[in-house]
């Protein structure tokens, strides 16, 4: 019973120090498994629509904090010189 202790111990400090030095990747691979999870069980059209949805409910809701005017937000979110892009 000891060692069921020790291992959980020593695997949840493991993974403590690894999101402590690099938490966007552990970010990044819990994303994908949720991703691929999700494709497997849902289907990628139905998984690809909630992505975009939750991009853009992050993107909005991340210029709602900025403050100010939400329209001036949504365009310096933008480069400037967008039109010369070809």
């Amino acid at each position: 019973m000891e060692d069921e202790k020790s291992f959980k111990e020593a695997l949840l400090g493991g993974l403590r120090t690894q999101w402590e030095r690099k938490p966007g990747t552990i970010l990044g691979v819990l994303v994908g498994i949720i991703f691929a999870v999700g494709i497997l069980l849902f289907g990628f059209w139905s998984v690809f629509f909630v992505a975009v949805c939750a991009g853009l409910g992050c993107f909005i809701g991340r210029n709602v904090d900025k403050g100010g005017s939400f329209i001036d937000n949504v365009r310096d979110s933008f480069p400037n010189n967008i039109h010369r892009w070809r």
